[in-house]
């Protein structure tokens, strides 16, 4: 038995992940610690067998990869739209298409509050490293700002 405090902003992204995942908290904080400390199998959880096997560092290696590229490509959006401001007229149109066919995540009505903020405070989100930044660019209304020539080049781009 383990009882941990968590801060009230971590056990609200707990709690939101939980209802858009359908699995409880001690399910998901179970395969967090399985996958940090690479274990293949953690007693009492039902997590072992080739599916979890190795996947700690591996896992978070390839997730921090995944974060860089993330960030450096909305550091190039960040570019075009400081440029072409009017292209985050893009981001509020792809909000609303993505409505109108029934998605709506919490993140939405958060890039629309940093829209609503301006140019300035949509470049510094788009640019910031921290984690919250990293939290929205996972649900980017910026999806059609780079092409598909500049994509390929960010997932092309020697792994360091």
């Amino acid at each position: 038995m383990l009882s941990v405090r968590l801060p009230s902003e971590l056990e609200a992204r707990l709690d939101r992940l939980c209802r858009e995942t359908g699995r409880s908290r001690s399910g998901l904080v179970k395969e967090a610690l399985a996958c940090f400390l690479g274990e293949d199998a953690v007693a009492g959880t039902g997590m072992s067998g080739p599916q979890f096997a190795g996947r700690g560092a591996a896992r978070i290696a390839g997730h921090a990869r995944i974060e860089a590229r993330s960030l450096a490509m909305h550091r190039a959006i960040a570019e075009k739209v400081r440029s072409r401001p009017r292209l985050l007229e893009t981001a509020r149109d792809n909000i609303r298409r993505w409505r109108r066919r029934g998605v709506d995540v919490s993140a939405f009505a958060e890039w629309e509050a940093i829209l609503d903020r301006g140019l300035a405070e949509t470049l510094r989100v788009l640019a910031d490293p921290s984690e919250e930044a990293a939290r929205l660019r996972h649900s980017t209304p910026f999806t059609g700002v780079l092409t598909q020539e500049e994509r390929r080049r960010f997932f092309e781009a020697p792994r360091a």
